[in-house]
């Protein structure tokens, strides 16, 4: 798939920018990219605010979603703010100045519509998308029937050439029937990720329009509908931003609670990740050398590591050893 590969290209070009301090054209040589290549990756990366324009060298991730997030918040607050001023007239609608083709509104959806007029909404949207949906899911109450009926609804999407993402915390994969219908998605033609931090629910339909939640902080608030816009615009590049960052389903650990953890699991895992061998560990913890190698067997299973380095390097890209 283009899509696929094209995000690939400027991951691997970005990750060797910041590993040799390579410019974007020094590390495009090396890596004998064409030249559709190498601007479709410049493109990428410009969107994502992770390229000096002027110079041609990448700029660290952490700043970049910075910069994203404060162009979305900045935005966010002009709709909040007009919204307030036209109330009156625009009956829970908001309309921003713009192009004539790109007139912006937004709508609330309040905790006791989200099942009915917001599926609604979120259905017809799926019907009328034409390139891309992309979704981003926090840790919540998945059941099998809800699983279901977004398989279903992804399934005919894809049959008309629609492109489906979907991105998950890592730790909800934990859940063995999430895990077990993520793996049918991507078997019926989705692309799914996980990553340690979701900001935020969000549903993007082909770049146009944006369903996030009303309270990044409490799931159950409601949700917001942005149609049009630079919002939904910023929102996107938050999006690419963190799928670009995230782990395939292949690479997400079949646990990745460390709530779930024991007191004696956190410790090994710690210890472990600090390089101390299985005697130094067995010694700190007042243990037998076998209950050492015991538990370290268990968290390199948990996280599907393959090597204790592998293991340590997980948890550390899952956030366990902060």
């Amino acid at each position: 798939m283009p899509y696929a590969a094209d995000d690939e290209a400027a991951r691997t070009l970005y990750a060797r920018m910041r590993e040799r301090n390579e410019s974007l054209p020094e590390a495009a040589a090396a890596m004998d990219l064409t030249a559709a290549e190498v601007a479709r990756a410049r493109e990428t990366l410009d969107r994502l605010h992770l390229l000096h324009t002027e110079t041609g060298t990448s700029v660290e991730a952490v700043a970049a979603l910075g910069r994203s997030l404060q162009e979305s918040h900045r935005l966010l607050d002009r709709l909040v703010e007009q919204q307030v001023k036209a109330a009156a007239l625009a009956g829970g609608y908001l309309t921003l100045p713009g192009r004539p083709d790109e007139n912006a509104h937004v709508e609330f959806f309040p905790r006791q519509d989200t099942r009915g007029r917001l599926s609604r909404r979120m259905h017809e949207l799926s019907e009328l998308a034409r390139d891309e949906i992309v979704g981003m899911h926090p840790v919540s109450a998945w059941t099998q029937e809800s699983l279901g009926e977004a398989l279903a609804r992804n399934e005919f999407v894809i049959a008309k050439g629609v492109r489906v993402r979907s991105l998950h915390a890592q730790r909800a994969f934990g859940d063995p029937l999430l895990r077990d219908f993520a793996r049918r998605w991507v078997r019926a033609g989705m692309e799914v990720r996980g990553t340690p931090v979701i900001p935020t629910r969000m549903l993007v339909y082909d770049r146009h329009t944006a369903i996030i939640q009303a309270d990044p902080d409490d799931l159950e608030a409601g949700a917001v509908l942005i149609r049009g816009g630079a919002v939904v615009r910023s929102l996107a590049a938050i999006y690419d931003y963190c799928w670009m960052t995230a782990s395939e389903l292949s690479d997400v650990p079949h646990s990745s609670d460390f709530g779930a953890l024991t007191d004696q699991q956190r410790a090994v895992l710690r210890m472990l990740a600090a390089g101390a061998k299985d005697s130094a560990i067995a010694r700190s913890l007042g243990v037998s050398t076998r209950t050492v190698t015991r538990v370290v067997g268990e968290l390199t299973a948990m996280l599907g590591a393959t090597s204790r380095f592998h293991a340590g390097v997980r948890a550390a890209r899952l956030g366990w050893l902060d």
